[in-house]
Order: C-alpha cells, then structure tokens, then sequence
C-alpha cells in the first residue's frame, strides 16, 4: 500500500520544495538519459534536495546525488537507505536492502546536464504543489484544483462523497462526451448498484492509501484514495484510465492531492455550517415545529423563489437501513432534484421527503411522477403520495398524507411501490375510529352476529350481504357473481333480514354496514 510521508503544508509554515520519489526520477530522465540500476524503485515521496557529491562528504538521507565515476574508489560504495546517487559511468555499490538507490548512467553525459534535468522536475511539482496549497485555502476551490492537477495526471480525478454524490471533476470531462458517463448521475446509479451493500465494498470504504477499484464495475481501471473523518469513510478521490495510462508513482501524487481536497473540504464545511438557512433545512424546520410565523414562513420561501400562490405536493420514500448506513441517502436526494425540476429532497424521520413546487416545474402531480416512477421501481424504494395544496400553511399535514399514505398503503398492498393519499384516506379514518375501542366494539353488532350465525349453521348469509352492499344493492348483479338463480338470493336476503332487522333503504344504516364490512376486512 502507497503511504504520503509529504503531508500538505500549514498555513504557518515556509514554502517547501516538492518531494519526488525514484520511480519519479526513473520514468521521467529515461526519456533522455541511458539508466542502470539494480534495486527496485519506490513511489513514496521523500527526496528533497538534488546535489553534487564531493568526495570525503558524508551522504544524508532523502537526498539526491550526481557523481562522476572517477569521484568514487574502487572499494565498495556505500549510499545511504534513503539517498539516491547517479553516477556517470559504472561504480561498484553494495545491494542490499539497507543501501539507498544508485543509477548508472552509462553514456557520456554533462552532470551539468542531469542536475539542471533533476531541478526542472521540482520546480514543475513544486509549483504544483505550491498552487494546491493556495487553492485549498480558498473557498469553492476543488474544481481548480482538479483541473491544476490534470496537468500532472492527464487523466479525470472526481471527488465524491460516500453516498456517491459528485463534489468536483476535472473539467476536461466536460469537453469529452466519452467521458460523461463518469459524473452522469445515472450512471453512478447503475454501477453503484453493482456492489452496494457488499462485502466488497465494505472492504474498499475501509482502504487507507491508493488502491484500484475493479474495473468490471466502472468499466475503466480507476485508481482511488479514501478521506475519513474520526476514522469514518465520507469521500473518496478518483482518478480514472481514460485518457492515459496510469504510471507507478500516479498514486503517491494523487494521495498528496487528496490531502489538499481534505483540507478544502473540512474548510469547505466549516462555511457550510456558518450559511443560512437553505431550502431543506427551511422544510424540515416547519415539519418539527408547524406553528412558525407564516410571514416568517413566506418570506424564507420567496428568498428560493417558492410563493404562497403557487401549487405543491409532498412525496415520502422508504429507504432502507442499509441505504442509511451506507449515505446512499444524500444521492438519491440529488439524483431526484435533478429529475424533478423546482423540487427539494431530504432525509427527514428516517425517510426521504420531496417537496415539488408544481407551479414552477410547470405540471402536476402525475406528471411529476412520471419522471421517477422507473427510477423508484428499479430503485426499489416505495413512495407515498400527498394530494396537491397551494400555499405553506398545510405543508406539515400534506406531508403527513405523504406519511401516511406510505405507512398504510404499504400495510394494504405491499407489492405495491406506489401508494396515493386519496386512495387510502378510507382505510386511514377507519384505523383513526378505533383508536379508543377494540374493532368488533365499532362495527355493527348485527353484522357481526350474522357472521356467527354463518359459522354455526354453515350458510352463507354475511358474504352474500357484503356482495350485495358492494353492488350497491342490485340483485341481478350480486346472484350472478353468487352463481345462483334470482330466486334463490332473493330467499337469502329474506332469511338475512329476518335475523337483523336491517332497513339497507336507510342512508346512515346502509353507511354503517359498509364501514363494518370494510372495518371487518382490515381486522
């Protein structure tokens, strides 16, 4: 695992040359120079300085020296663990793990030449880094540092949070419509779906350094850091094989940009926190507490462009426990307002509440849904609807229809993904009636003693007598569903009405029985 000694700079602290490592050296001398040598290269970060050796001087460690070969005895040269030494023709060094790296550069070049060569490349990364540094204390300013650092990289890096929703990407994404599918919020959907909630990436959200993520999923090879906070996974920095292939040392430098995002980003935050109110924060305020100043209210509200004349509804998703843990949450909340036009999205009591200002997004309700009915569906997420209301002094009971409608609906038909206020507002008052008394103390005693007449007697009188109610009292309809003769429904209901004494002519009488019936078909 690649680990970044060279951590960001404190605001305090002088400016520092860049850091480079050997396989930085390697790869970018071997274009004009003839390299030799015998250890392995590293990635981490730790040359600071490049000098010429003089003979009898001691070398230190995490610097850079040029020698020539007749600079060196014959006897064994030792360099130190952390040094590195280019010597210009051959020289015997010792190879072990505890001796610091040694190239050979085996034609005749000007040490002149290499030190100049070696210097341009600090002060290329230096001047990189330099510029990481000023961004990352200025506000909004991920976006240029990702772009600064294409440059460097010549391939896309995007920032996003754990629950997938993107910060900031190189800008070069823009100009390359191959490229558009790595910030296309439906994209992101589709292959986080891949592997969410997955052993796989539990395991990737606990990486420390740079890693791979697997290629099968996004479909390009992307090379990864993680940022925490308190030991918690809350970003991840991408850098994806689009446009050039990725170099050894690619993650050590990406590990150093993501130190200057962290501290963009927990600046970033901290002004956050200082705003004022914003939309959702503005909802989710009226939800907790229905009884703010309404010219309060509206004066909040026009500050987004939201008026007590315009025409709203309210949508409530379940989201399940893992999608919480996982802060899957806060992208499903973007992925919806970019599908919903003048809408806003939030994480409210454990679900999702969307508000859509209808007026503005110019349609209904229903044409509302038909932009995310297949995304709830291939999402999986069950929604309640509220009916439609203008103005903001029944925001707070609309959204308890949405609430509602999801709580009940989801009792009453839970194959269902979608469930509408007004077509459950019945089976929610007949649940409200019997809050104080049990069911069978509600509904009708007569009813209910013909349904114990049927259990002793083996007739059928109470189900015949639902039909009949439901087909609004018509016989011809209620003996065919029956598949019996008229005549022999009509000696049912003559029976029926000899053990209840029921006038069904009466509209209070005719209204209690149903509401039993329905009552009964919830118990």
């Amino acid at each position: 695992m690649i680990r970044l000694k060279a951590a960001p700079r404190n605001t305090q602290e002088e400016f520092q040359t860049m850091k480079l490592s050997t396989s930085i050296l390697a790869h970018k001398l071997k274009s004009k120079f003839t390299l030799q040598n015998k250890k392995a290269l590293s990635d981490e970060l730790h040359l600071e300085q490049v000098l010429f050796f003089c003979d009898g001087d001691g070398m230190q460690n995490h610097k850079i020296y040029i020698c020539s070969q007749d600079q060196v005895s014959e006897q064994d040269f030792i360099v130190p663990e952390e040094a590195v030494l280019f010597c210009i023709g051959k020289v015997r060094t010792r190879n072990t793990g505890k001796n610091g790296q040694v190239f050979q550069l085996v034609d005749d070049t000007s040490p002149f030449m290499l030190f100049n060569e070696i210097q341009r490349l600090f002060e290329y990364y230096s001047q990189w880094d330099e510029r990481l540094y000023e961004l990352a204390n200025q506000e909004g300013s991920i976006q240029e540092m990702l772009d600064e650092s294409f440059r460097v990289f010549h391939n896309p890096v995007i920032v996003n949070s754990a629950d997938y929703f993107v910060i900031g990407y190189s800008s070069v994404i823009d100009t390359r419509s191959e490229l558009s599918g790595l910030v296309d919020p439906d994209a992101i959907f589709e292959y986080s779906g891949e592997y969410r909630n997955t052993e796989q990436q539990q395991n990737l959200m606990k990486k420390k350094g740079a890693y791979f993520f697997p290629d099968y999923i996004t479909g390009a090879r992307s090379l990864c850091v993680n940022i925490f906070e308190h030991d918690r996974f809350t970003y991840r920095v991408t850098m994806v094989e689009s446009l050039s292939r990725f170099e050894a040392y690619d993650g050590a430098l990406l590990e150093h940009l993501t130190e200057y995002i962290k501290l963009a980003l927990s600046k970033q935050m901290t002004l956050q926190a200082d705003m004022g109110y914003r939309l959702d924060r503005i909802l989710s305020d009226i939800l907790l507490n229905p009884d703010q100043d309404s010219e309060v209210t509206r004066q909040w509200f026009s500050e987004f462009g939201w008026l007590p004349e315009h025409r709203y509804f309210c949508i409530n998703l379940k989201v399940a426990a893992l999608d919480l843990e996982n802060m899957t949450v806060r992208f499903i909340c973007s992925h919806i307002e970019n599908m919903l036009g003048n809408s806003c999205a939030f994480q409210y009591e454990n679900n999702i509440t969307i508000f859509v200002n209808l007026t503005r997004f110019g349609g209904g309700a229903a044409d509302a849904l038909e932009k995310i009915v297949y995304f709830l569906r291939d999402s999986f997420l069950k929604a309640g609807l509220s009916n439609e209301f203008v103005g903001f002094e029944t925001l707070y009971y609309h959204y308890r229809q949405a609430a509602v409608a999801l709580e009940v609906g989801g009792r009453r038909a839970p194959f269902r993904w979608i469930h509408r206020f007004d077509e459950i507002a019945l089976d929610y008052l007949l649940e409200q009636s019997r809050g104080e008394l049990p069911g069978e103390l509600v509904c009708s005693r007569k009813i209910l003693e013909l349904r114990a007449f049927d259990g002793k007697h083996n007739t059928d009188y109470y189900n015949t007598l639902k039909l009949y109610v439901k087909n609004h009292l018509n016989a011809v309809q209620t003996a065919k569903q029956l598949y019996i003769h008229r005549s022999t429904f009509l000696y049912r209901m003559e029976k029926i009405k000899e053990l209840i004494r029921m006038d069904l002519d009466d509209y209070d009488t005719l209204l209690y029985v149903m509401i039993t019936f329905r009552m009964m078909e919830l118990e």
